[in-house]
């Protein structure tokens, strides 16, 4: 369990790409305060939560269009991801932070070693 912090959540939501925008509130992201504090409470470190929350992001991801991936002004060029390439993403960047969060509890934890005296005539 991570503590839920204004500093936890904040860097939850930057590691998830969900930061709230200025003069916006958490309802203008794709997670509310209470889904982070879920993530954070439910994960053994913020590594574990993002990697979750980039899961639950590619979960809905196929239901609408992707992310904007190219913007033109001249002549008005448009052009979004389609869902299944967005789903891809995350579930790459949860693969990412499932790496990151195991490399963590491998820091966090010891290692007990048995030495053995040789046999020696």
């Amino acid at each position: 369990m991570v503590a839920v912090t204004e500093s936890t959540v904040r860097k939850l939501r930057r590691f998830i790409n969900e930061t709230i925008p200025t003069g916006g509130e958490a309802s203008d992201t794709g997670f509310s305060e209470e889904d982070i504090s879920d993530l954070l409470e439910d994960a053994d470190n913020i590594y574990a939560a993002a990697a979750q929350g980039w899961r639950l992001k590619a979960a809905t991801a196929s239901s609408g269009a992707g992310e904007l991936t190219k913007y033109t002004i001249g002549q008005e060029t448009y052009e979004r991801s389609s869902g299944s390439d967005f789903s891809e993403y995350c579930l790459e960047m949860a693969k990412m932070y499932d790496e990151m969060a195991a490399k963590a509890d491998l820091g966090a934890s010891s290692r007990v070693l048995s030495l053995r005296r040789p046999d020696v005539v």
